[in-house]
């Protein structure tokens, strides 16, 4: 197995802001995997290439039938790198016995929860404009800041009226997002994502058991860990591929948040469709969706996962199903018997 990546940058349509700054291009590395006649793709924004390079020897001798042993002997690379090589090792095993991969893992059939779409922080005027345009969508979820009371999600319900979400990036101290749950609750939100800090446990515990708006917690979960420790601070968890290292970690996190008695959210960063579509495969498993990461981006250069006004419509190709615009599978593999 041959390991290459590349770096590949994406226009943004419009200017995204949330509490970690303004983003107008994304970043983010593809990995391609050969074996045989075979290619598996994977990606994440943050791998590093030095990582992958260090991955290289390790797959030399792998094959996509021994994915856990691939997985085992890859180096200690860090979360973001460790997920694109994952992911394109799915990719792989999907394609070398040509099925998607969520048959392959028994969730064909099963209905899939509407994504929310994402509206970074703006002036009141473009939030109604916005929430005026988007009102066909089922959920929206709105990037709040420290400047933020909760109040603007007002001003969205007075436009809108679908599903809110509201994520806080670790925007607040407990007062403050106590405060600010109490005005979510006024217009009707139905969850709150990450309203204080990572890493203050008993914080996020006090706003989980004092707020009326369910919370979710987001950059304090990044690992099968993390979801034992959060059980009981928190409503539920999101789970991101380039935070738990890949589609396997992120099966086994889901997993286990049922059986802790936690809801799921499958979320992403702004993205190609690529990533996307690796995570959609898990989409059947979740409560919540917020998988709309290729939709601001001006030429993604990747096609698979649809999204048509929050509903989610998964690749029907082998493996994650995605494939670049200019290029179609030309081996789909030999299938089950």
């Amino acid at each position: 197995m041959k390991l290459a990546h590349r770096e590949i940058v994406i226009a943004l349509r419009e200017p995204f802001v949330s509490n970690n700054g303004v983003t107008t291009q994304i970043r983010q590395r593809v990995v391609e995997l050969t074996w045989r006649d075979l290619r598996g793709l994977g990606t994440a924004r943050g791998a590093e290439p030095a990582g992958l390079d260090a991955c290289a020897p390790a797959l030399a001798g792998a094959s996509p039938y021994g994915l856990r042993a691939a997985l085992d002997a890859l180096p200690d690379v860090g979360a973001a790198t460790r997920s694109a090589v994952d992911m394109a090792l799915h990719d792989l095993l999907g394609k070398a016995v040509g099925r998607p991969l969520h048959q392959l893992l028994g969730l064909d059939g099963l209905p899939v929860p509407p994504t929310a779409l994402s509206i970074g922080a703006c002036p009141d005027d473009e939030l109604v404009r916005r929430g005026r345009a988007l009102a066909h969508w089922p959920v929206l979820k709105l990037k709040l800041t420290a400047q933020d009371d909760g109040s603007r999600a007002g001003v969205l319900r007075s436009v809108y009226p679908g599903r809110i979400r509201v994520d806080g990036n670790g925007s607040w101290d407990l007062a403050q997002a106590l405060r600010v749950a109490e005005e979510l609750h006024r217009h009707d939100v139905e969850l709150l994502e990450q309203p204080v800090a990572p890493g203050r446990p008993d914080d996020l515990r006090q706003v989980h058991e004092r707020s009326p708006v369910p919370v979710f917690a987001d950059e304090d979960c990044a690992t099968p860990e993390d979801v034992l420790r959060l059980r009981g601070h928190v409503s539920g968890v999101n789970i991101k591929l380039v935070t738990c290292g890949g589609l396997s970690e992120a099966h086994r996190m889901i997993l286990l948040a049922r059986a802790c008695g936690l809801r799921t959210m499958l979320g992403c960063k702004v993205e190609s469709a690529l990533g996307v579509s690796a995570m959609a495969q898990l989409a059947p498993l979740a409560d919540h969706l917020d998988l709309d990461g290729p939709v601001g981006l001006r030429d993604d250069p990747f096609t698979g996962v649809r999204i048509d006004e929050g509903t989610l419509s998964l690749p029907t190709g082998p493996g994650i199903g995605a494939t670049t615009l200019q290029q179609t599978p030309t081996h789909l593999g030999k299938g089950l018997t």
